[in-house]
């Protein structure tokens, strides 16, 4: 981003703050640690790193102000080098997308692998036939009808902690947050109600408290 005007939004009469990832860098709060060992950025700063990302926090006194507030924001952008093919993303001289990770050279993320690696090798010389495919999976983002919200009931006497949330997965939750809070697993409830979709979104990812309106790039 080369500059980000917030003047016209902040003298909105219904506005409180306008917050931008500067503001939250001054505060070492704009990049948050993710539960893969890794961070994200909470509102872009140097540069937007993919389609949608946020840029500004409006805080407004109803979402339609904050909404407006919006519209005010001035944001300029320098177009740079882009990656929009998966396939080409660690070919030489791609464009470094995580560029803010130290010792950050290219686009790989991680290596995942489980298994015996030997064995399978011997299993498919051993095959008649062998057939392969590469399957490129598009860019999707399911949208479940709820808000993306949770209630948690603490029992300070006892211990107990009761989780409603929209999850399709109440067991793994609750291993999670044992893992995380430090509460025995066997006093963990979490109840999980009818849900309106989930696409396995709803699955291994922790809920998150809705958010107000934020600018988006």
């Amino acid at each position: 981003m080369v500059s980000i005007d917030t003047t016209e939004a902040l003298a909105h009469p219904k506005v409180h703050a306008v917050i931008t990832g500067k503001d939250l860098e001054g505060l070492n709060l704009a990049w948050a640690p993710t539960l893969s060992a890794d961070v994200q950025a909470v509102l872009a700063t140097d540069k937007v790193r993919f389609q949608g990302q946020e840029v500004a926090f409006v805080v407004a006194e109803d979402r339609y102000s904050a909404r407006d507030a919006l519209e005010l924001i001035d944001v300029e952008y320098e177009a740079l080098p882009v990656v929009v093919d998966v396939r080409k993303a660690m070919d030489p001289g791609a464009a470094v997308i995580r560029d803010d990770k130290e010792g950050q050279t290219d686009n790989h993320i991680f290596d995942w692998e489980a298994g015996n690696a030997a064995e399978t090798d011997a299993v498919f010389a051993r095959a008649d036939v062998v057939v392969s495919e590469e399957v490129v999976y598009p860019r999707v983002h399911p949208a479940p009808m709820e808000t993306c919200g949770a209630i948690a009931d603490y029992d300070s006497i006892d211990g107990k902690l009761t989780l409603y949330e929209t999850t399709q997965a109440p067991h793994a939750h609750r291993t999670l947050f044992a893992m995380v809070a430090g509460i025995p697993e066997h006093k963990i409830r979490v109840v999980s109600p009818d849900i309106g979709e989930g696409s396995a979104t709803k699955s291994a990812s922790t809920p998150a408290t809705s958010s107000p309106s934020s600018a988006r790039s």
